[in-house]
């Protein structure tokens, strides 16, 4: 591509050595990625500044270079392109790059706290029920149809990474997009140049601080999708910052903002729950009618993500007819309020609830579907966010019978200190705990105190395939440790 079109538009302070007539072969802003005919995009980081590899970059072929900082070195032969922010400039250039993708396709961005992943495999199971070829990009994986591809460790990639996916999932055939939008990655401007029709928001609960630092810097981060949407933003009515998200977008936005919940004043509204392990049904009134629905997936905060999902898919022409087959069809999503088939005389559910408000509403909602002891097994993570750890440990005293604390990726801490913390909250609430410091040790513990027609719940990993130690990374897997658990169990009896 001609650098003169890369380049249409960004906002540019001064062209060096302009050429626009180069052929521009590559983007990156990783200079060991560079190769003859590229762009190199220079990127102050937390650990390394860009910046401080521009002359590798050339080196290996870079013809031009976009940067933020004065440079002391100009070479005659390289074209230099000096933004305020190379970072924005990423995704701005990414789009021009792979020719605006998500232009061609309907794109529908997620975010809040909890809830992101399970609403993207909803919103994709719909529309492909409705013979719609469907891209998701997530924490789990990233999707084109039934083919998984790389999400390079993130929830939200680089935003030139977003970019080449999207092409890739235009090009595949994709008419529908279901992206999971991190508050790191709107921070961050990943999410830079994607075209976004519809902007979702699930809730805003405690989680993260240790990067944002305050909740007005967390859900600021959260606030960007939603200017960046073009059709309509469907909006949580009954999460407190939902509802000042509501407040904002009504000040200085002109879309149209959909609300939904359990609260009757909102567009739509879910009543007449009736709870049971296999799903929910519930009533759901909408602007037009009142539907009697089927969840395949347990749990009241799968009806809250099933609520957005309709919204989204009736905004798009989806009848109800084929969003009702959808919901009773809808396959688990891993890891998430996941009831595992084990031959045991009680059940078990894996789910990746690893902050205060999701592990809250997990238990809470344990507790309406099944009627013996919620024996919970769940730790947190070493290297994050520290303030939540004894307020998970309340929430666990609170509402579960027996808690069993044990690791979840205690990174560079000391596991104890970590386990120590969170017990701390646990005591204020309840005597009815043990800590197990090994994680399989502790999901084995766990199974032992069960009886006949309790329920075991291993909260935190979810999906996860890995434990994270201070100079390691194990594998581990949940599914696993809890059918050796019942194995186990077995053996000794």
């Amino acid at each position: 591509m001609k650098l003169e079109q890369l380049l249409n538009e960004l906002k540019i302070i001064e062209i060096r050595n302009n050429q626009p007539d180069c052929d521009i072969k590559k983007i990156c802003y990783n200079s060991r990625e560079a190769v003859a005919d590229s762009l190199f995009v220079a990127i102050p980081g937390y650990v390394t500044n860009g910046h401080q590899y521009i002359g590798n970059a050339i080196s290996q072929g870079a013809r031009a270079v976009v940067h933020q900082d004065d440079l002391t070195d100009y070479q005659p032969d390289i074209v230099y392109i000096k933004v305020k922010d190379s970072r924005y400039a990423l995704g701005i250039l990414g789009s021009c790059f792979y020719e605006k993708p998500s232009e061609s396709m309907v794109v529908t961005g997620i975010t809040g706290t909890n809830g992101k992943t399970s609403l993207t495999y909803m919103l994709k199971h719909i529309f492909e029920t409705q013979r719609k070829k469907c891209g998701l990009i997530g924490t789990i994986n990233n999707l084109i149809g039934d083919q998984v591809i790389d999400n390079r460790g993130r929830t939200t990639p680089e935003s030139l990474e977003v970019q080449e996916i999207i092409k890739e999932m235009k090009d595949g055939g994709c008419s529908h997009l279901f992206m999971e939008v991190s508050s790191h990655g709107l921070a961050l401007d990943r999410v830079n140049g994607v075209d976004f029709d519809y902007g979702i928001f699930t809730n805003l609960t405690q989680d993260h601080l240790d990067y944002h630092k305050t909740f007005e810097n967390y859900f600021a981060a959260k606030a960007k999708l939603f200017f960046q949407v073009k059709k309509a933003n469907i909006i949580n009515g009954d999460d407190t910052w939902g509802g000042k998200l509501c407040e904002l977008l009504d000040e200085k936005s002109a879309l149209p903002v959909i609300t939904y919940g359990l609260n009757p004043a909102h567009d739509y509204f879910a009543r007449d729950l009736i709870f049971g392990p296999k799903g929910t049904k519930f009533t759901l009134v909408t602007p037009d009618s009142e539907e009697q629905l089927f969840l395949n997936i347990p749990g009241e905060f799968m009806v809250y993500n099933a609520m957005a999902a309709i919204i989204a898919a009736v905004a798009e022409g989806v009848p109800m007819g084929v969003i009702r087959k959808a919901l009773a069809t809808m396959p688990g999503v891993e890891g998430r309020m996941e009831i595992l088939e084990v031959e045991a005389p009680f059940d078990v559910i894996i789910d990746y609830a690893h902050s205060p408000d999701s592990l809250e509403k997990l238990l809470q909602s344990v507790r309406k579907i099944f009627k013996g002891r919620i024996v919970l097994v769940f730790g947190c993570n070493g290297d994050r966010d520290k303030e939540k750890r004894p307020i998970m440990g309340r929430i666990a005293g609170a509402n579960a019978d027996m808690v069993v604390v044990t690791s979840d990726n205690p990174a560079s801490e000391n596991p104890m200190d970590i386990i120590g913390a969170v017990v701390a909250g646990v005591r204020e609430k309840t005597d009815q705990y043990a800590t197990v410091e090994h994680r399989h040790e502790g999901v084995y513990y766990g199974a032992s105190l069960c009886q006949p027609g309790d329920v075991l719940v291993l909260a935190g990993k979810g999906h996860e395939k890995q434990e994270i130690m201070k100079d390691e990374t194990l594998y581990y897997n949940e599914w696993d440790t809890a059918r050796e658990a019942v194995a186990r169990l077995k053996l000794k009896a």
